[in-house]
């Protein structure tokens, strides 16, 4: 082993400390450095206040609405962060996403995930088995990609998603393309 003398180590010791506080000095620089004011969206406020919304999507075939739900959460940047589900008719997923204005439209760009387990088969579930060996109930995983355009005065506006869904034994549901009437609820 070799042998460090006191004035080494002294040596290192003040290096350390000049070192340190070299560092502390830059931390606290740039602790008070003036930030950039945040980008604002083009109408400089956004639509959406941090609080909950509702809406139903209706894709027009004869089925029930979804219901979207989403948390909204002003950014700095001007873009919104959404949390949420979407809620089919028999699951709940959940969401996330983000939203900004563009052109005077609220754009919202979303994914939704989740599945079922042990639920009773619908109908559109059944005709992925041949007759007679469907299952009384499955469980499945799917997910949606939504991107949807609003008036940011009512809120209301039109979705497109993108879905498919997987179920027991491996029988895929979709991929399936949609386009829907967005309504906000109160």
């Amino acid at each position: 082993m070799q042998a460090i003398s006191f004035r080494a180590l002294a040596a290192r010791g003040i290096a350390a400390t000049v070192l340190g506080a070299a560092l502390c000095a830059g931390a606290s620089a740039q602790s008070t450095v003036a930030r950039a004011a945040p980008a604002q969206s083009q109408s400089g406020v956004s639509p959406l206040a941090a609080g909950e919304y509702r809406w139903t999507l209706d894709d027009g075939n004869g089925e029930p609405p979804y219901v979207l739900r989403l948390y909204a959460q002003p950014l700095p940047s001007g873009d919104v962060a959404l949390t949420g589900s979407l809620l089919l008719d028999d699951a709940e997923l959940g969401a996330h996403g983000s939203a900004r204005l563009r052109d005077g439209k609220l754009v919202l760009d979303l994914t939704a995930s989740g599945g079922v387990m042990r639920a009773p088969l619908d109908d559109g579930k059944r005709a992925l088995y041949p007759q007679g060996k469907a299952p009384a109930r499955v469980d499945s995983a799917g997910f949606a990609t939504m991107r949807a355009v609003l008036d940011p005065a009512t809120l209301d506006g039109a979705a497109q998603r993108y879905q498919t869904n997987v179920v027991t034994g491996h029988h895929v549901q979709g991929p399936m393309y949609a386009n829907s009437v967005m309504r906000r609820k109160p």
